[in-house]
């Protein structure tokens, strides 16, 4: 069975590029969203819930940690993007997969992949 994946970014063409990305890879690609705060809303209106969530570090690094700890006490499996310079110290701090953009397809799967509850 496929891994289904959301993606969340205020970006709507880096979450299309993204989900065509992972829908060349035989992954389930859920609706993706624009903000943390209608991510309840998607998981529910989705028809296969998503075992791992990619997030855009431009969400609001104030909300980034308290949402990653949500996220992991229900057992999804994420994977933060972000830049170089920013994201990474609160994927390391957080012990979730991150991703640097800009990235390849070969990368992206690597990280999902890769990607633990």
């Amino acid at each position: 069975m496929a891994k289904a994946v959301m993606v969340i970014t205020p970006l709507d063409t880096l979450r299309s590029s993204i989900e065509s990305l992972l829908q060349q890879s035989g992954y389930v690609v859920c609706p993706g969203i624009h903000t943390i705060d209608a991510f309840r809303h998607a998981l529910d209106a989705s028809e296969t819930p998503p075992n791992v969530v990619i997030f855009d570090y431009w969400l609001g690094s104030s909300m980034t940690s308290d949402f990653i700890n949500r996220l992991k006490k229900q057992g999804f499996a994420i994977i933060l993007m972000g830049t170089k310079f920013l994201g990474r110290d609160i994927a390391e701090s957080t012990g979730i997969q991150f991703l640097e953009k800009p990235f390849t397809q070969i990368q992206l799967i690597k990280a999902i992949r890769s990607a633990r509850t």
